[in-house]
């Protein structure tokens, strides 16, 4: 299984732009591609087509970076200046219509210089993609018998414990919210880091 190391999500923090955030050690190649116009249009497009998936989506949501820059990998640049590696994560708010919905938008560099944008689950999930990607049918399998039947079954949010450990080392719990059938359905998961990523399990009543 591949997988990418793993750095904990941010709890919902208070509106900051994404670029202000990242660290002045980091290549300066990789701060002016966050800056670029091509860039944040890219981000905001595809935060933009994820809030209008999202159940009762607002038309006239404004949409804001938040919080700072979770690198999963970390960006490096070629003798031309391009990025061409590297996996990070920019978060957007989504606000309006009395709600605020955390999106998350990945970005994937690579040899071409022109990173592959992934949309995330939405909310405080610390899961990089290859961790989002295996939980989504555990969390599925964790619906009561009322809904196992549904066809039409999605994440709408996640959130991470509130006392998950800072030590990424350590096992963590996070609550994914099942939309199946028109009903919502918070599904506690376990996440185990293992040498090669994290096991994931529908996490038992105490």
């Amino acid at each position: 299984m591949s997988s990418f190391s793993i750095r904990s999500g941010l709890a919902f923090l208070a509106l900051l732009s994404a670029t202000a955030q990242a660290a002045d050690a980091v290549d300066p190649n990789f701060l002016a591609l966050l800056k670029s116009d091509a860039h944040r249009a890219a981000v905001l497009k595809l935060a933009t087509a994820q809030a209008a998936e999202l159940p009762g989506a607002c038309p006239t949501a404004e949409l804001r970076p938040v919080g700072e820059i979770e690198f999963f990998l970390p960006p490096q640049s070629d003798g031309a200046g391009r990025v061409v590696h590297g996996l990070w994560r920019e978060q957007i708010a989504a606000v309006g219509c009395g709600t605020v919905d955390l999106l998350n938008v990945f970005s994937l560099a690579g040899p071409s210089g022109e990173p592959k944008l992934l949309g995330g689950l939405p909310g405080t999930t610390r899961a990089d993609p290859v961790l989002q990607k295996e939980g989504l049918p555990i969390a599925v399998r964790g619906l009561p018998a009322a809904a196992a039947t549904c066809r039409d079954a999605r994440v709408v949010d996640t959130a991470l414990a509130p006392d998950a450990p800072k030590d990424r080392g350590l096992e963590w719990k996070e609550t994914w919210t099942v939309l199946a059938c028109d009903k919502a359905y918070p599904i506690p998961l376990r996440f185990t880091p293992t040498a090669e990523g994290a096991t994931i399990g529908v996490d038992a009543p105490p």
